[in-house]
């Protein structure tokens, strides 16, 4: 039987733009063309999980607009619950508007909306699921992120928390359970740490650093265009990344959250679920489409044997 993960995170209708360039004030410019979507990292990782044939119960809140229902039916196509989906009356969905100049330059305009009424009551309600794990991912308030880790943590079940981007929450020190795996970006991983945070070994004094402030089971650290660094307090280990040209990178981290958490669910192995969610989000960011053609278990194990990797790779 699959596990049943609980995931708390955010929800977006989102629009990306493509502009010839940025108008000075006063004038306009004629958009050539934009792409709508879902997303957010409650979204991402919902659809992560069932495409992985696993059942999410994810607690976040939509808009009950007209963006608000579009995110309604692409969740319903997906979830098998939606109970802990909070759609508010009167309110609208987070809203997000991406812009890329010709010079590759990008922009985000970001309106939480209905994400502002997530609260903390709703977070805690949605552990009567009775989730076999967590995923907390903080770009959320900082008062919902310690809700579900001690959540977590109170009924003992093991969490991933997700402290990427730059809209992650401060670090929750007193918070974090044994059964936590924190998995964080190389800014982050600084911004906590005090100290430059590149090679293998800046990685471990990083790591150690974090061990003693932090009650948890095992630090990941992403290395950005280098692989993963993770540490359990004793052993350390270096998963280098594929080198690939992504055709779509969303989805991708919380793609990758997902295939980390599921695979050590399995084993317990912390090392191989790093490789294994590595070679899960090249396979999603090398197709297009983004959260609407993530790949399957099937998709995975065509990569690993097509490109002749380790067999320990195969579930």
């Amino acid at each position: 039987m699959s596990p049943k993960i609980l995931t708390v995170g955010s929800s977006y209708f989102s629009m990306d733009l493509q502009i010839p360039s940025i108008p000075p004030a006063g004038s306009n410019v004629k958009v050539k063309n934009f792409i709508r979507y879902p997303e957010g990292s409650g979204i991402g990782t919902a659809v992560a999980l069932e495409k992985l044939d696993t059942q999410c119960i994810l607690c976040t809140s939509i808009g009950s607009d007209s963006h608000g229902k579009m995110i309604h039916k692409f969740l319903a196509g997906y979830l098998e619950s939606m109970e802990y989906v909070h759609i508010e009356k009167g309110v609208s969905a987070g809203t997000c508007f991406h812009t890329e100049d010709p010079d590759g330059a990008k922009r985000s305009f970001i309106y939480d909306g209905a994400n502002a009424y997530l609260t903390t009551d709703m977070v805690e309600d949605a552990f009567s699921s009775c989730p076999d794990a967590v995923i907390v991912n903080s770009d959320l308030p900082q008062e919902l992120v310690y809700t579900a880790i001690l959540g977590a943590t109170t009924h003992q079940v093991p969490a991933l928390v997700n402290l990427q981007g730059k809209e992650a929450a401060r670090l929750p020190f007193d918070q974090f359970g044994d059964g936590t795996i924190l998995v964080m970006d190389q800014a982050n991983a600084q911004r906590y740490c005090g100290m430059r945070v590149q090679t293998v070994e800046e990685c471990l004094k990083a790591c150690i650093s974090l061990a003693g402030k932090v009650k948890a089971k095992y630090f990941v650290i992403r290395l950005q265009g280098k692989g993963s660094f993770a540490y359990n307090g004793k052993y350390y280990y270096f998963v280098p990344n594929y080198d690939f040209i992504p055709a779509d990178e969303r989805g991708g981290e919380e793609y990758y959250n997902v295939a980390l958490l599921l695979r050590f669910l399995l084993e317990g192995d912390i090392r191989m679920a790093c490789e294994f969610a590595a070679v899960a989000e090249t396979v999603a960011m090398l197709r297009p489409g983004g959260l609407s053609n993530l790949p399957s278990y099937e998709d995975i194990k065509s990569f690993i044997v097509d490109n002749e990797l380790d067999e320990k790779l195969l579930i």
